[in-house]
């Protein structure tokens, strides 16, 4: 079974909150144990991250 959710990360720096997709998956094992993958697409997350290289917020 595969899903996909969204988390927000409040940036500290700023206070902008940045959303995150997750894909989550849950697999079963032959021994009866669940595992839960989660991936996260981070593309959002490092393109807010780059507005503070230049210098304070706001000034990028």
């Amino acid at each position: 079974m595969a899903a996909t959710c969204m988390l927000h990360v409040q940036c500290p720096e700023c206070d902008v909150v940045v959303p995150i997709t997750i894909q989550a998956e849950l697999a079963r094992g032959d021994d009866d144990r669940q595992t839960i993958s989660l991936e996260p697409d981070l593309t959002e997350l490092w393109a807010h991250a780059w507005t503070h290289e230049d210098g304070p917020a706001g000034s990028g």
